[in-house]
């Protein structure tokens, strides 16, 4: 029965026939041995396609939620062993990459028993392809300066060649130092298993370590001369770098030694632009197995990075156990057929989801910590709570007749209780100086159903929703800073009145200008704006380059040319904390497709996040770029 099942197959097929319009069809194909009736087919896509029933031909809308479909045949339709049911979806929208269509499918039965159908990605107008799941293309053009280095550092003044450059020793270093060039050897060696190590106890270059004063706790300096190298640094931080940019040197000496060298005498002057150099990995939509997220901290680790942003909550998933709140974690932590939450965004029938334990927790801090990465956890509010709505329904206006179904209400008093549990177990299972709270895309009718809000509103003297939001996140900031903590939001947390800007920092992300208004409302800012650091979406118009669109194509070039700050005035710099990639995993249940969305597009963010604006050279970069790591984790699901 079961291998029979799984030969089930669904294609379906893209036509567009307008500029924001289209057609979409799907055939079901029965290779099985099974005579199939009375069932329905439940597809997910990126965002829904069929809304309601008059957009269909040959079926019909029998269940709506989000991006999952349930579409059942005509009355009476049988399913032969050998036959195909093909039924079409009039489309009110533009399907721009095949990862905006069908990710996956399952049959349900009469009784409600499932069966797995294997869906094809969707093609456009009856042409076949491949996805692309490569890295993009770089240049293989000379670099003007010979080191094989991302990114690149502050100032170089290099001379020479080493004729022997095997492996790095270290010959002589204080205690930090040893601790780092341990760190950076493992990284290397988990990085680039296949490689000689680059660091060894008998290499051929020795390398001496020298505590400076002079040099910021990032920062590092390094001699070269024909017999050894010297690395000087103040601070742990500054000796990891300077021993990972060692490695780069070295590895693309060994990788094409045409283009690279290793120096034999010369100097490299080297520090941070920014003290924010961020990457945000959404774990909610998807499943992350810690083993994954040690190895994009490594991948981090390697471009010098030292912030991950885990994005760990969400509608579609909840990631932490909180005490007297076990539901979190049994309801909003797995969606499948039959539960609370239904499939999403590829997942299959069968439960699908998974929570850190405080020792999974503590292991990935650990990792982080080793290799000079804090990890801010991020648990969204009051949107993106479908989930936790689910899990603990109390926390509705039992009243409200409104549409929002994902937002906390702040009228509702247990709101807070849920608050503080949640901050509480957060600030003890992450060291990290902030907490997330989100306060992203809540819609300005979230609570206009609500009698308890407008009752609230009224009593407060509060005018429009958003002054409602900026309530609740001000009493959200207040819980975070009885914790010790500073918080982070996105950008909308700055509407109806705002958090208070003290003690928080946002995420501008919307548009490239958002973060300069910010600032000027006195806000701490890190940039991270979708046309240019959104990592999800897709790099060029080709139907399978997977990701997505709403803010345009965003190419390696596109990444690396963002300035971020460009248009500051001076008064306003120091507002400016860093920059930050971020990673939405709307697409990523197929793992296939990660080192395509991240490289090299995530090394372009962190050249601006470390070098001088002024220092930056697309040319330089595309012809380095191909040395650097591929991000691959995981496998197809």
């Amino acid at each position: 029965m079961i291998s029979d099942a799984a030969s089930l197959q669904l294609a379906s097929d893209w036509t567009p026939t307008g500029r924001e319009t289209g057609n979409l069809e799907l055939t079901l194909s029965n290779g099985s041995g099974l005579t199939l009736h009375r069932f329905r087919l439940a597809f997910t896509s990126l965002f829904p396609l069929v809304v309601q029933d008059q957009q269909l031909r040959g079926g019909r809308l029998s269940e709506r939620f989000s991006n999952y479909q349930v579409i059942s045949p005509p009355e009476g339709f049988v399913l032969a062993p050998g036959a195909s049911w093909s039924f079409s979806a009039q489309l009110g929208c533009a399907l721009q990459h095949y990862t905006s269509a069908v990710k996956s499918a399952y049959l349900i039965l009469e009784d409600e028993g499932t069966l797995p159908v294997v869906a094809s990605p969707t093609t456009r107008n009856g042409e076949r392809g491949v996805p692309l799941t490569t890295a993009a293309p770089v240049s293989n053009l000379a670099c003007e300066l010979p080191l094989g280095l991302v990114p690149f550092p502050f100032g170089a003044r290099i001379r020479g060649a080493r004729e022997k450059a095997s492996a790095l020793r270290l010959a002589d270093a204080p205690a930090s130092a040893e601790q780092a060039f341990h760190a950076a050897a493992v990284l290397a060696e988990r990085l680039f298993p296949s490689d000689p190590a680059l660091f060894t106890r008998s290499g051929d270059i020795g390398c001496a370590a020298r505590p400076a004063a002079d040099i910021g706790e990032e920062g590092y300096r390094i001699n070269f001369a024909a017999d050894a190298v010297t690395l000087h640094a103040s601070r742990p931080a500054g000796f990891l770098y300077g021993f990972i940019s060692l490695g780069q040197i070295l590895r693309a000496t060994r990788l094409d030694p045409s283009r690279f060298v290793f120096p034999s005498s010369g100097e490299i002057v080297d520090a941070p632009r920014f003290a924010w150099r961020g990457m945000l990995v959404d774990v909610a939509r998807q499943v992350f197995h810690p083993a994954e997220l040690t190895s994009i901290i490594d991948y981090a680790a390697w471009h010098k990075l030292n912030r991950l942003h885990l994005h760990l909550s969400d509608d579609e998933g909840w990631r932490l156990h909180v005490p007297g709140y076990p539901q979190l974690a049994e309801i909003a932590g797995r969606r499948g057929h039959g539960l609370p939450i239904p499939p999403l965004l590829g997942s299959s029938a069968e439960p699908y989801g998974i929570v850190y334990s405080p020792d999974d927790i503590a292991a990935l801090t650990r990792r982080a910590a080793e290799l000079n990465i804090a990890l801010v956890p991020e648990i969204d509010m009051p949107g993106h709570s479908y989930g936790v709505l689910q899990a603990i329904p109390e926390l509705r206006d039992c009243a409200d007749t409104g549409s929002q179904r994902g937002i906390l209400n702040p009228a509702v008093p247990k709101t807070y209780e849920y608050v503080r549990a949640v901050i509480g177990e957060v600030s003890r299972l992450f060291p990290s100086p902030w907490i997330h709270v989100g306060g992203d895309e809540v819609p300005a009718d979230a609570w206009s159903g609500s009698p308890l809000a407008r009752d609230f509103m009224r009593a407060r003297g509060l005018q429009q929703p958003y002054q409602l939001q900026s309530y609740f996140l001000r009493r959200v900031q207040e819980i975070v800073r009885d914790h010790g903590r500073c918080t982070g939001a996105w950008e909308e947390a700055a509407l109806g009145g705002g958090m208070a800007p003290s003690h928080c920092y946002l995420l501008a992300w919307r548009k490239s200008a958002s973060g300069l208004a910010l600032a000027r409302q006195g806000y701490d800012v890190v940039l991270s704006p979708g046309e240019a650091y959104y990592l999800d979406m897709a790099q060029s118009d080709d139907w399978w380059d997977p990701g997505m669109d709403w803010a345009g194509t965003v190419s390696a070039e596109r990444c690396y040319s963002y300035q971020p700050g460009g248009d500051w005035r001076p008064e306003l710099v120091p507002r400016l904390l860093g920059v930050q990639a971020c990673l939405w995993s709307e697409n990523l249940h197929d793992r296939g497709i990660l080192a395509r969305l991240t490289t090299p597009r995530l090394a372009a963010v962190a050249e601006s996040a470390w070098s001088p604006s002024g220092s930056k050279s697309f040319g330089r970069f595309a012809a380095i770029a191909g040395l650097l790591p591929s991000l691959s984790v995981g496998s197809r699901r």
